[in-house]
């Protein structure tokens, strides 16, 4: 059964906004719905939802722009609904702090998934919560504080980015395949992420852990095999 969950839609096209509430709703959540971007965010403030599903293209402020100030203080999940399919606007979306990237036209039954494997993630507990802190020279991981600084400075992730840096350095010096990191970090809900989400998620959280994200030293590329944690000398 899914879980239950206080879902806030945020979408400028009434028969879309229309359809996804009615389809949230008959998945048993309660929906607050909202068709600018000025609006969603005092809704956010209001209700506190389990979750956000926002369009891009918003009038006012943007949904971009929209999940920013969300992230500022909350991590519940939150998924992109929009008609912006290119790889630049799926990076966008993840560096300010999206969950899941959806393009329209979507499938119904798709949409429904994504929603569910979003609350399922968020209802996780950490990968690591039951492992041993881990510290090198640049990065440390407080399991039980759920906190993560990178060379002395605290850093916010999203729990899948927190997740995704907890499977990569506990398996520390070792290359881990995309389908590796899939279930590690995905677990049940792999089959349902999108084939680009290990990359995505890796730009995203290099963005926020890496010196320089563009020439990374603690996340590697191991070209044609993976990703690994290397760690700091």
């Amino acid at each position: 059964m899914n879980n239950v969950a206080n879902v806030l839609v945020v979408e400028d096209e009434p028969e879309i906004l229309e359809l996804v509430s009615t389809l949230m709703r008959l998945e048993g959540h309660s929906v607050v719905c909202a068709s600018n971007g000025e609006d969603g965010l005092r809704a956010f403030y209001q209700r506190r939802p389990d979750l956000a599903i926002l369009d891009i293209g918003l009038p006012g402020i943007s949904g971009f722009d929209l999940c920013g100030r969300i992230r500022e203080v909350s991590e519940v999940p939150v998924i992109f609904l929009t008609a912006l399919g290119d790889e630049t606007d799926r990076v966008r979306g993840l560096r300010a702090g999206g969950d899941d990237y959806i393009v329209k036209p979507f499938g119904n039954d798709e949409l429904k998934a994504r929603v569910a494997a979003a609350l399922r993630r968020a209802a996780m507990p950490a990968v690591g919560s039951a492992r041993r802190d881990f510290t090198d020279g640049e990065l440390i991981m407080d399991h039980r504080a759920h906190t993560v600084s990178v060379r002395g400075t605290p850093v916010s992730l999203t729990p899948l980015e927190y997740r995704m840096l907890s499977v990569l350095s506990s398996h520390s010096g070792q290359v881990l395949s995309q389908d590796r990191l899939l279930d590690l970090v995905w677990g049940v809900d792999a089959v349902e992420a999108a084939p680009e989400s290990v990359r995505l998620c890796i730009s995203h959280l290099r963005s926020k852990i890496e010196a320089d994200p563009r020439r990374p030293r603690l996340v590697e590329t191991v070209r044609g095999f993976g990703y690994r944690y290397a760690t700091a000398a």
